[in-house]
């Protein structure tokens, strides 16, 4: 390690190699001042041992290269990123300047851009769509090992003809990047990305470093972007693909995890310097053609240097980091740091401070126990309905531990999908007779598949229990009601892809219908041989009346059909039904 780091020394102040070593990545975000008006904000990352930076080369221009416009900037802030014990000074310091000591510093340039004004217009006048900003600036740091160093240039993209009339903010990078990584000790980390403005939905790669527009830099050996550094791949020494194992002691293989954006390997080479970068591609669903639209993209690129590092190891998470909820719904989980002791060199163990950076502002991160050593935060969301969408929310954590001189963090990525909760629209219509039609439709607001609904109607009295007087599964159907009155309906509704279901209570008010009711209890003794008549008491019935009597049953006398019958001489048990019409057609029947 110290040939490594004379080396750079060395770079940082001699002559014309000077120029090469200052450059460690950079990447670019955007703000939607208003439709067409941007606010950019370029970031470029400076290794303090090499010049100073001044006057990077930003530029604007349409995809296929055309339209070149140089972008005015002004640079508002320098800020030293080292990671440090409180109470050791800064290494950047002073700032912009040549130094002896590694540090990574920070260059914050602005520049407004508005479409709808010179220069900028030009740009939309010649039709362009994906309009791309760089920035370029000789060198990136000759010492790296994994690729050749070339000027470095970074870029992003932003949509304009995607974006329409309307407005989008880039994701924004929360995380500081890392310049040095510690030989044989884990390495995870999350870019913090927070999309909280627009929603839209983002997918993460790992792509080439670049030298020039749509110009990579050359890998050495067998690097690439999915392994851009060498891991640990037991048990064949310099192997580099071997399966990724994010979760074993230690993180075995390189592993990127495309939903969240986590880095996490054990580097195994100690005087490596390599370059990861990163693209953050941001999606949104284009409302006529129902299409998902590519309408920007983000990078965000940076050099990491390895080391040999002292008696200490770093912290990491112990716990899930995807979850999904129904809308509406309320999800708590915890976020669990851990720390393990250096053994048997470290006696005191390091305590950890735990933090996240608010990518879901709705919800809570509350530190359970703050004078734990090991931090474990609780995390609550009480969604709303509405908060569903495809693509998950997410925030990430950050864990940092007090070691002193070689402080350690780590980072994780958490996504959270909200899924839809099946909801539906219930149409009732009266019929005639006490006939009611009922209906539900699902309403959709995520395009699924009808065939994925699911749907149960439930019918009882006012009460809304026991027994129910009818049930249905199906989407569409009719009941008759022997009785007017008010009556509950309960209608259960799920979409089997999320099983996020929504039960709705309706009442219904049946207006009193035609109800027939035989003048006896529905047991009713005589003595053999003895005759009975039954009369009907009608209520809510239209004259003039039809009666139909059978006894038995299934048997039809042209003759029943007054408005009483006489069972003569019964000699065993028998049963009689009368079938009443009215005037309006309306039927009941009853039977003893």
């Amino acid at each position: 390690m110290k040939r490594l780091l004379t080396l750079l020394i060395l770079i940082a102040t001699s002559g014309s190699n000077l120029i090469a070593s200052h450059m460690m990545g950079g990447d670019i975000a955007y703000e939607c001042i208003s439709p067409g008006k941007y606010k950019f904000v370029i970031k470029i990352y400076r290794d303090c041992r090499g010049i100073p930076f001044n006057n990077p080369d930003i530029g604007m221009f349409c995809k296929d290269g055309s339209n070149y416009i140089n972008v005015n900037y002004t640079r508002t802030a320098i800020n030293d990123l080292t990671e440090k014990c409180p109470t050791d000074p800064k290494p950047c310091n002073p700032s912009n300047t040549t130094v002896g000591a590694r540090g990574i510093e920070e260059h914050v340039f602005e520049a407004m851009v508005d479409f709808n004004s010179s220069p900028y217009k030009a740009l939309k006048d010649a039709g362009c769509c994906e309009i791309m900003i760089k920035v370029e600036q000789n060198a990136r740091n000759n010492a790296l090992t994994t690729l050749t160093a070339g000027t470095f240039y970074t870029d992003a993209m932003i949509n304009i003809c995607a974006i329409g009339d309307k407005c989008n903010t880039s994701p924004q990078l929360s995380t500081p990047p890392v310049a040095i990584i510690c030989c044989n000790k884990p390495f995870i980390f999350n870019n913090g990305v927070r999309e909280v403005i627009d929603g839209d939905s983002l997918s993460y790669s790992l792509v080439n470093p670049l030298k020039g527009n749509n110009t990579n830099e050359t890998y050495t050996g067998n690097f690439t972007p999915q392994i851009p550094m060498t891991p640990f791949c037991p048990p064949n020494r310099g192997v580099m693909n071997c399966k990724p194992i994010p979760g074993a002691k230690p993180p075995r293989g390189f592993y990127f995890d495309k939903e969240t954006g986590d880095i996490v390997f054990t580097p195994t080479k100690c005087d490596e310097a390599g370059v990861i970068v990163i693209r953050i591609d941001e999606w949104r669903k284009n409302p006529d053609t129902k299409k998902w639209e590519l309408i920007g993209f983000t990078k965000r690129d940076m050099q990491l240097i390895v080391e040999i590092c002292g008696a200490n190891n770093p912290p990491y998470f112990s716990d899930n980091n995807k979850y999904s909820v129904c809308e509406g719904n309320k999800i708590c989980f915890n976020v669990v740091s851990k720390d393990d002791p250096f053994l048997p060199n470290q006696t005191v163990p390091d305590t950890l401070v735990l933090s996240w950076n608010f990518g879901i502002p709705q919800g809570t991160f509350r530190i359970v126990d703050p004078s734990a050593r090991e931090k474990t935060a609780e995390f609550c969301w009480e969604t709303k309905i509405g908060d569903a969408r495809p693509n998950a929310y997410t925030f990430t954590a950050t864990v940092k531990d007090n070691n002193c001189d070689d402080p350690a963090l780590a980072n994780k990525g958490y996504n959270i999908t909200v899924k839809p909760k099946a909801r539906a629209i219930r149409t009732y219509t009266l019929g005639k007779c006490g006939w009611l039609n009922f209906k539900a439709t699902a309403v959709d607001t995520i395009n699924q598949d009808p065939k994925n609904y699911r749907y149960q109607f439930t019918i009882r009295d006012s009460s809304n229990s026991g027994i129910p007087y009818y049930m249905t599964y199906s989407q569409i159907d009719s009941f008759k009601f022997k009785r007017g009155g008010k009556y509950i309906i309960e209608h259960y509704i799920i979409n089997s892809r999320y099983n996020c279901p929504t039960i709705y209570t309706d009442t219904v008010i049946i207006p009193p219908v035609l109800d027939v009711e035989l003048a006896f209890c529905k047991d009713t003794f005589v003595c053999e041989g003895q005759s009975l008549t039954l009369k009907p008491e009608i209520e809510n019935g239209i004259p003039s009346y039809h009666y139909h009597w059978e006894s038995p049953l299934d048997s039809f006398n042209n003759k029943d059909t007054l408005n009483q019958f006489t069972l003569f001489k019964p000699k065993s048990s028998s049963t009689i039904m009368l079938e009443l019409t009215d005037k309006n057609q309306c039927l009941d029947r009853d039977t003893i």
